[in-house]
């Protein structure tokens, strides 16, 4: 059996506690090579998962003409070099969440995607989920008729990631809570709606958890080998918006690190013909049917939402299909969060044009 060989860009906790692993389980696929400038963490992760190749420079690893698809599970503020460079030499790029710092990185990353008629997705796992895919088919199969209003929350309580590192250093991630975590219910549910074109935002940050923010656990402890934090933490720990699309529909999103609040991710779709909720308690259908309100709780099984993604990546890969991130609903995701934070920053609210 031909093995796809894989090129992993970063050491840190989601390439130890998904990407790795994950890979590593498919019987078409061998990790081949490791990048990372944190020598101590890289000879760590390329011991403890027998990967044979390991490089402090990733522009060193793209040499390596075998390697057919990269993984970049790097800081944000470095994705728009690694996935450009690395779809210029031919490699087909899953890249970790957010795709960019903004849109214009974005739109540089998708055009070069385009050009070089390589595969590139964005990794939101979440999409994957057995909630997902189940509500997925029912709004495809038109159960659901027009989704006018959804909200959209992913909320921690004191949960802020690698306090001190560039998770909270806004010239390294770009953001807190927002392009971190709010990211993944942000775009699970954009995608549920139909992902129609965004036409104005309204967003508000917060950060008052500062003088008392302690580390959440991630990424976890024994995946910071090497890491060194410098105390920097100059992004929110709460974000809110209010989102108007062109179709007539509205999102409520909110993403925090840190709250006084109850916490988890959770979604509710208003439709037409039906309604959703979906948080930790399971998924929720909310119907009518011959005069009579009626609630349903399918019994969904379980599944590893990173296996699922990566498994689903190789096959785009292997088979020549497209991936699920579509190319506009990755760049409005990205336009999203970014007119978020121009809202924020303004007290005004921030038109979108196409």
């Amino acid at each position: 059996m031909r093995k796809i060989k894989v090129g992993i860009i970063g050491a840190g906790g989601v390439v130890q506690e998904a990407h790795i692993p994950c890979f590593q389980k498919l019987d078409n696929v061998e990790v081949l090579a490791i990048s990372d400038p944190n020598k101590k963490k890289l000879n760590f992760v390329a011991e403890k998962f027998n990967i044979p190749e390991k490089f402090v420079d990733w522009r060193e690893m793209l040499g390596l003409k075998e390697l057919e698809i990269i993984s970049i599970c790097s800081p944000n503020y470095l994705h728009k070099e690694q996935a450009i460079n690395s779809l210029k030499k031919g490699k087909n790029v899953l890249c970790e969440k957010p795709v960019a710092m903004n849109a214009k990185e974005a739109e540089e990353i998708l055009e070069t995607a385009k050009k070089s008629k390589k595969k590139f997705m964005v990794a939101f796992p979440h999409r994957f989920s057995p909630g997902a895919t189940f509500l997925k088919k029912m709004i495809d199969d038109k159960e659901f008729g027009e989704i006018y209003y959804a909200k959209a929350s992913y909320l921690r309580r004191r949960g802020i990631p690698g306090l001190g590192g560039w998770f909270t250093t806004k010239k390294l991630s770009g953001g807190g809570p927002l392009i971190d975590v709010g990211v993944h219910i942000l775009d699970r549910t954009y995608w549920l709606m139909g992902a129609p074109e965004p036409v104005s935002v309204t967003g508000a940050t917060y950060q008052k958890f500062k003088k008392e923010a302690v580390d959440g656990g991630w990424p976890p402890q024994s995946s910071r080998v090497g890491d060194k934090y410098k105390g920097t933490f100059d992004v929110e720990d709460l974000s809110s918006a209010f989102i108007k699309f062109e179709n007539g529909a509205t999102l409520f999103l909110e993403a925090s690190w840190a709250g006084n609040s109850e916490v988890g991710m959770s979604l509710s779709l208003f439709g037409e013909k039906k309604g959703a909720k979906e948080d930790a308690s399971g998924l929720k259908i909310f119907d009518e049917k011959n005069g009579v309100l009626v609630d349903s709780s399918p019994a969904l099984p379980h599944v590893n939402v990173y296996e699922e993604e990566i498994k689903h990546f190789v096959f785009c890969v292997v088979e020549n299909k497209e991936p699920v991130t579509k190319p506009s609903e990755i760049l409005n995701v990205i336009r999203i969060i970014e007119a978020i934070y121009k809202s924020a920053a303004s007290g005004k609210e921030v038109r979108l044009g196409k």
